[in-house]
């Protein structure tokens, strides 16, 4: 009986990865052409990301030069983004802030620069500054109006990540080690950065808010990854990352050029397998993912003391509990083709995530919007974009957080109040101005900022402006 059931399963993988075309360079994406330089090593076609990001240069001698050195193996990309917000209301009227980051990236091909057939590396160093808009309404949480602030903030140069990939098997298997983000391959969508709002661009934000080992983009630890391909349109990866609950601090490295690991506290193990269909005549692709994911590290309890009692209710220290378990399930799917291209058409996406409640702030996140790339035929480039994302608070830090506030006592979390949820609704719509600029106006409405009922909504208007060199 199991191996029956195991020849059905297989047989139902090979049958919806049957309407797969075979992989083409055009059906090949790595990055969101809307999202800052971010090469996601995540698959969004049959097979593992090019060398280089096909990006669009704005400079025709630069763009002419890039691609003759592509072709000798060498990838550069220098590319601007920057994302201004407004608050309309809320008490905040008139508030506004800027963030930027220039980012600057190296891949280099080794079996086109010295015959080392299937090994490729990467490199990206930032320079971010600018001014964080949430923190003048207090909003400490995963939510941010401009997501390009994030992760580290203020800082003159910043190593991303630097690491190889090597390709075996006839590319059905791939290797990839060095210091790098767990983001770049897990849990993430080329359609996420469509967005401005720091909730979902990335990753959704509750799994690094909730698990040190969860790094993220610009944060990187040393860490490698497994992916194989065991059909056509399907694959199954892992990792082993250290985790760093310091990363992007001043007190590990701001500036992420530190190598060491004295003060990593665990491993983070994440697996995912991923489905990558594409059905009918116009080649509607589809990309659905699961993973689960458990950190090592220790991890303060948020309700209960050293000896199982509510510690805000007791006085004594909060007890520690050992390890967390994440999970994630992911979705989207091209409906309307509007042209050639893994983004080239309208998506409907969706997801979940859920954290463990015991030892994490926010235990589940809940998204769901649309992306269309080619809306207006005569704008082919452009792209409009919806998205709704609701996390919530973990029952337990909830239940905590009462027995503190009924005692006069401070809140975890840079809570004023108990918290409870946060709800983001975003527009945005991008316009392709001219080759390699983007500029996107925006528009974001925020139900209980940092969680907390007895915030205000609030209404803020954003751009971000893009380009590449």
């Amino acid at each position: 009986m199991p191996n029956r059931l195991s020849t059905r399963a297989l047989t139902i993988l090979g049958a919806l990865c049957a309407f797969a075309p075979a992989a083409r360079a055009q059906y090949r994406g790595p990055i969101s052409e809307t999202a800052p330089l971010f090469a996601l090593d995540t698959p969004t076609s049959y097979a593992n990301t090019p060398f280089t990001p096909p990006v669009e240069s704005m400079i025709p001698a630069w763009d002419r030069l890039v691609k003759k050195l592509n072709r000798k193996g060498v990838g550069i990309v220098v590319d601007y983004t920057s994302e201004s917000a407004m608050v309309l209301n809320a008490g905040h009227a008139g508030d506004a802030g800027y963030a930027h980051q220039i980012g600057v990236e190296l891949d280099l091909d080794w079996s086109r620069l010295i015959g080392w057939r299937g090994f490729i590396t990467h490199a990206v160093i930032v320079n971010r500054a600018g001014h964080n808009l949430a923190a003048d309404l207090g909003e400490r949480s995963l939510n941010g109006f401009q997501e390009i602030y994030g992760g580290g903030g203020n800082v003159g140069v910043h190593l991303v990540y630097v690491y190889g990939t090597q390709d075996l098997f006839r590319n059905r298997v791939q290797i990839a080690l060095g210091k790098m983000p767990v983001n770049i391959d897990f849990a993430n969508s080329p359609l996420f950065c469509t967005f401005m709002n720091k909730s979902n661009c990335g990753i959704p934000k509750s799994l690094t808010r909730t698990a040190a080992g969860y790094g993220t983009y610009p944060g990187s630890t040393w860490g490698t990854r497994l992916r194989y391909w065991p059909l056509h349109g399907v694959y199954v990866q892992t990792g082993l990352y250290g985790v760093n609950p310091y990363l992007n601090t001043n007190q590990y490295d701001r500036t992420g050029f530190r190598m060491g690991t004295e003060l990593y506290t665990g491993v983070y193990i994440p697996t995912e397998i991923g489905l990558i269909p594409s059905f009918g005549r116009h080649n509607l692709v589809g990309h659905y993912k699961f993973g689960v994911a458990y950190d090592s590290s220790n991890y303060r309890d948020l309700y209960r003391d050293v000896n199982g009692n509510p510690a805000a209710a007791t006085g004594l220290p909060y007890g520690w509990t050992n390890g967390k378990t994440q999970i994630w399930l992911q979705g989207d799917q091209m409906l309307v083709r509007n042209g050639s291209g893994p983004l080239q058409g309208l998506y409907a996406l969706a997801g979940m995530t859920k954290s463990q409640g015991e030892n994490s702030p926010y235990d589940w996140q809940v998204y769901a919007g649309i992306v269309d790339r080619g809306l207006i035929k005569a704008r082919p480039k452009d792209t409009f974009g919806v998205e709704w994302s609701e996390t919530f608070a973990s029952r337990d830090l909830v239940a905590s957080q009462w027995i503190r506030y009924r005692k006069n006592l401070s809140l975890p979390g840079s809570a004023t109040y108990p918290q409870s949820h946060l709800m983001t609704f975003e527009v945005t719509y991008n316009f392709h101005a001219f080759r390699g600029i983007s500029i996107q106006p925006d528009y974001q409405h925020i139900w209980r900022t940092n969680l907390q009922a007895n915030k205000p909504q609030v209404d803020a208007i954003g751009l971000k402006i893009h380009a590449v060199l």
